[in-house]
């Protein structure tokens, strides 16, 4: 039995597996779709105090457009859901202004979301995404985790039904590689659903990043989680950037970002 359903996850509720590496819920994220708000290809995100948004066209000329704030004021927050979600855009005017001229096309959704790692395997049953490893989505790589899951488990149990290995085995070596894999993702997801400042390395790092069009296309991989966190933050990688910054003719001109 293979449990791909999700955090909640049928599967995972009937086996009851071991939870480990486990943070409570950092962040309120909330999510509405909006017609006539066209981005123009662009995905724009906006940082303020203890607060953030973005939004990114979809389809049909629709607009996903999700923001949040800390998980501290759920509680405050949740009985007039709809003025907390607004009052974010107020935080951007020029983006308020736009927004106030589309129309919301379904209701404001979304909930806090606890971050943990469940043992992902035991007789007769295998978890896969977020059945098996649940973090806030702020960093937006739940799919892809899935789709890795989903060819990892495959193979290794190709390996048991062909009598490579035992399905102990296979899937021990399964649970490893994926903890090895996500676990510097997790930790910066952990770390941006603070929405607290980084830490001063981290800020140094983010300016010397900026305008610097080789180190931010290495940021967006990262961020889209085609390189691993632990490679972009690699002492040597660091080093490389820091250097480029102290050397401006070492990089080109960044283009204007909103």
């Amino acid at each position: 039995m293979i449990g791909a359903d999700g955090r909640h996850s049928v599967v995972a509720e009937a086996v009851q597996p071991a939870h480990y590496h486990e943070r409570p819920p950092l962040l309120c994220p909330y999510y509405a779709y909006w017609t006539g708000l066209p981005m123009h290809g662009r995905f724009e995100t906006y940082i303020r105090d203890r607060r953030g948004f973005a939004a990114v066209e979809t389809h049909d000329g629709i607009t996903i457009v999700m923001g949040g704030w800390p998980y501290a004021e759920f509680a405050t927050n949740k009985d007039d859901l709809e003025a907390s979600y607004l009052a974010l855009f107020d935080l951007a005017p020029a983006f308020a202004a736009r927004i106030r001229a589309a129309t919301r096309v379904s209701k404001i959704i979304g909930m806090p979301t606890p971050n943990f790692f469940r043992t992902p395997y035991g007789p007769g049953w295998v978890l896969v995404g977020d059945a098996g490893y649940l973090k806030d989505p702020i960093t937006a790589q739940g799919i892809l985790d899935a789709f890795r899951d989903a060819e990892a488990v495959a193979s290794a149990l190709d390996d048991v039904l062909a009598g490579r290995r035992s399905f102990d085995a296979a899937l021990g070596a399964y649970q490893r590689e994926r903890d090895a894999r996500v676990m510097p993702m997790y930790e910066l997801t952990c770390q941006f659903a603070t929405l607290e400042p980084p830490p001063p390395p981290m800020q140094m790092l983010l300016g010397a990043v900026h305008g610097n069009t080789a180190a931010m296309n290495e940021f967006c991989r990262m961020q889209a989680g085609i390189t691993s966190p632990a490679e972009f933050f690699a002492e040597a990688n660091v080093a490389r950037i820091m250097s480029a910054k102290a050397s401006p003719m070492s990089s080109a001109p960044a283009a204007a970002t909103t």
